[in-house]
């Protein structure tokens, strides 16, 4: 059985970097609190995602990590047009200038992917049945 978090992962990962680095600097955009880590470049993005979804933890918080980047994934690939048409949005310096456009046809594949992983291992059923099994076996370790 694969884990939701390993298949969002392989999905992440199977995407072109620019196209990660696009997503990982958006996720950080709309959820940090904190506004100079909004100017930051691209990569650096797309390292503290990844560091940060990977991070080992119990099981609640490690479910609740996984829902929190669906809804955010879910808001961008879903409103992407919406979201990239108002370049206001994205606060754009001389170090993200390099965040690539996506074409329609990128998007399009995105959105194709990323349903098909949400209605798979990333659907409430199979998240849900995932974190049940994960608490029961760290109660059952104890």
């Amino acid at each position: 059985m694969i884990t939701p978090l390993d298949a969002f992962l392989q999905w992440f990962d199977d995407l072109p970097v620019p196209l990660r680095r696009h997503l990982a600097h958006i996720f950080r955009i709309c959820t940090t609190d904190d506004t100079s880590q909004m100017v930051a470049l691209p990569q650096q993005s797309l390292e503290r995602f990844r560091h940060w979804a990977v991070k080992s933890d119990f099981p609640l918080r490690t479910a609740a990590r996984l829902f929190y980047i669906r809804s955010i994934f879910d808001m961008v690939i879903l409103h992407h047009k919406e979201i990239c048409r108002d370049h206001d949005f994205f606060p754009i310096s001389d170090e993200t200038k390099n965040i690539i456009q996506l074409s329609s046809r990128q998007w399009e594949d995105i959105l194709e992917s990323w349903i098909d992983l949400r209605s798979k291992e990333m659907s409430d059923t199979y998240v849900h049945s995932w974190t049940s099994w994960m608490i029961k076996l760290q109660s059952e370790a104890k």
